[in-house]
């Protein structure tokens, strides 16, 4: 919708007055600023007739007699039969005024009729009219493609939890297991290697698709794995593909299918350690961004939002993070020159490799192994100096 309320002037107008004496009454499609949902006003009424309009005070109730806009379907009798739409009537300066409850649907016909003689106290002598409006769609985007798969490495841990896929654009959502696959390198298809829920887990705006490995297969000494075995096996070949028959929200495939080809080495177990990582300290006065060259690489989605860095007070600097280097290189670029002194890199503990190993705790827990020495945290921080 918000493509709609952004694109009001281009929106195209169907107006069809039926009496024939005067001005012509027509249709706008207004906003009252950018973003606002639409609103509907009548122009050219006799400007007499909406002053008394004004003084009758016409109540909710009473509006629908004068005035209601309904979805134009079937014959015009059938449409003029219609319920009216939810909304509130008005009397503006120079029109009347229709604020739909519920945003108008892009490719929808409407149509509104005014009986202005019905107004009660108005005393009004004037002809019914009716008005059809159309809202067109607006014009596609250009055609949506993968932009990327993550992880983005060729190697990847036999345990690895996620698979990201971003797209450049929204594309339909429903039946997501059927437009991916695992192949392994002897041609088999891996059956159902996704754990597959109703609720697709989709990026808030809609253009990066998270898909779970079934844990049941991944995680050692569950029934599934045992079982079924695992997704992915150490030395082996693996591609992941998307179909290229995927369609955007326009109805039309995307640009072309995706593959991805990875080896899988021995699965990693280990927890991330910030104190592992390497600083390159940025000088002061400039905006050369602070560099951080990861242990390993990290969930992609969760660096975006899990890395921050605060000041000498511990006030949050603002800026850009961005993620590089097959998820193992962070850079932060400040919005503002960096001034002289303490800062600290801040590090939420929830953040996880591509295996699901937190901050100081592995995903998996083996009796056999010694409990590792270092602390688990809620909150890690890396120090570094600006001078």
């Amino acid at each position: 919708m918000t493509a709609l309320r952004a694109s009001v002037t281009a929106l195209s107008l169907l107006a069809l007055s039926l009496h024939a004496t005067g001005a012509e009454p027509q249709v706008k499609l207004v906003a009252a600023k950018p973003g606002d949902p639409l609103a509907v006003e009548i122009v050219g009424v006799d400007k007499a007739h909406l002053a008394a309009l004004a003084d009758a005070k016409l109540t909710a109730e009473e509006w629908p007699k004068v005035a209601r806009m309904v979805v134009d379907e079937g014959t015009p009798a059938e449409a003029a039969k219609k319920p009216p739409m939810a909304g509130a009537w008005s009397v503006a300066a120079d029109a009347l005024k229709f604020e739909p409850l519920f945003p108008l649907v892009p490719g929808t016909k409407y149509r509104v009729f005014c009986d202005l003689a019905a107004a009660p106290r108005a005393k009004l002598k004037a002809e019914p009219f009716a008005l059809a409006v159309f809202v067109a769609k607006p014009p596609p985007g250009p055609p949506v493609s993968v932009t990327a798969v993550f992880p983005s490495a060729n190697r990847l841990p036999e345990n690895t939890l996620r698979v990201y896929v971003q797209f450049s654009a929204p594309v339909a959502r429903g039946d997501v297991y059927k437009r991916v696959k695992l192949v392994r390198d002897d041609g088999k298809v891996i059956a159902t290697p996704f754990l597959e829920i109703d609720e697709e887990l989709w990026s808030a705006d809609g253009t990066r698709l998270t898909l779970l490995f079934d844990p049941g297969r991944v995680k050692r000494g569950l029934v599934p794995r045992e079982e079924d075995g695992p997704i992915l096996e150490e030395c082996r070949r693996y591609t992941f593909e998307v179909d290229a028959k995927w369609q955007d929200l326009d109805g039309r495939p995307i640009v072309a299918g995706h593959k991805k080809t990875f080896d899988v080495f021995a699965p990693d177990d280990q927890p991330v350690w910030p104190d592992d990582w390497s600083l390159v300290a940025p000088r002061a006065g400039g905006d050369s961004p602070l560099m951080v060259r990861l242990g390993k690489p990290l969930d992609r989605a969760l660096l975006g939002r899990m890395l921050w860095v605060t000041d000498a007070v511990g006030k949050k600097v603002d800026g850009t993070l961005s993620v590089g280097g097959g998820e193992r290189v962070v850079t932060f670029t400040p919005k503002t020159p960096w001034v002289r002194g303490a800062y600290k890199l801040m590090i939420d503990a929830s953040l996880e490799d591509v295996c699901g190993n937190r901050v100081g705790e592995p995903f998996e827990v083996d009796v056999l192994r010694p409990i590792p020495l270092k602390p688990m945290v809620k909150l890690a921080e890396r120090p570094f100096a600006v001078k």
